[in-house]
């Protein structure tokens, strides 16, 4: 176990599916867990865990960020390097395309007169030059959906058995959210209310069995007390944003409902 400035690290005993790395459980001088985190030894998990508690801070702090900054920044921090805090190269910068030059304008011959002293009039007329052809204009992205709630029924959001539930389970058409017996019929009864500040964090079938470990080990609730509930992937796909630090965590996609709001 290793303590640093008021916090404590130790292994779970667990490794995440993909990438192998050993689970850690960071608590509080209380004793109060604050996170896990899969990472090569327990330096590396509490620099991460810093890290993400440095970014809720500045959320916190700072008014709603711009909606469309903030799915691009999701997406960059999605495509890191494994094992390394490297982003990809920046893409080269577009620019619209340049009108064709136009071509320079023949001398018109001059034409030679009759003997009356007349231009001929049975001569062909000399071609004209066409004008540049404009580049079409590209179309403004449409507005993203904006969506404070929903209803259970949209949703068709239901109850799992999650007993069978495996980690080695591919993903299918639903979103998965694991949580309290109380919650889960609350939301099935008045639906889901999202929030950016309090976002949803929802997982595909894989990261099932790694939250229910979580949530039973941090609230020391029986498992009488836990409930999944799952939900249409294509009902709420526009309105989630990826959580790269969860989907790190549980070696398994994980996403927060927020609702573009």
């Amino acid at each position: 176990m290793m303590v640093r400035n008021g916090y404590k690290v130790r292994p779970t005993g667990l490794t995440t599916r993909n990438s192998g790395h050993m689970i850690f459980r960071i608590d509080d001088m209380r004793g109060q867990p604050r996170a896990r985190i899969a990472a090569q030894d327990a330096p590396q998990a509490l620099m991460l865990f810093w890290r993400r508690r440095g970014r809720q801070i500045m959320a916190e702090s700072l008014p709603d960020p711009d909606p469309v900054a903030t799915l691009r920044r999701n997406f960059d921090m999605a495509r890191i390097r494994p094992d390394t805090a490297e982003l990809p190269l920046p893409e080269p910068v577009r620019t619209a395309a340049q009108p064709a030059p136009r071509r320079p304008r023949t001398p018109r011959p001059v034409r030679e007169a009759t003997g009356q002293g007349q231009n001929d009039l049975f001569a062909s007329p000399l071609p004209t030059a066409e004008p540049p052809a404009e580049p079409p204009k590209a179309e403004p992205p449409p507005p993203r959906r904006q969506v404070a709630s929903l209803d259970a029924e949209t949703l068709q959001l239901a109850r799992v058995h999650y007993r069978g539930l495996q980690a080695s389970d591919p993903a299918d058409s639903y979103l998965y959210h694991i949580t309290t017996d109380e919650n889960a019929e609350a939301m099935l009864r008045d639906g889901l209310t999202m929030s950016r500040r309090h976002p949803l964090l929802l997982t595909e079938r894989g990261g099932v069995p790694y939250w229910l470990s979580l949530v039973a080990d941090d609230d020391d609730a029986s498992e009488a007390d836990i409930a999944v509930l799952r939900m249409k992937r294509f009902m709420i796909d526009d309105l989630i944003e990826d959580d790269p630090d969860s989907t790190r965590s549980s070696g398994s996609p994980s996403y927060f409902l927020t609702g573009n709001t």
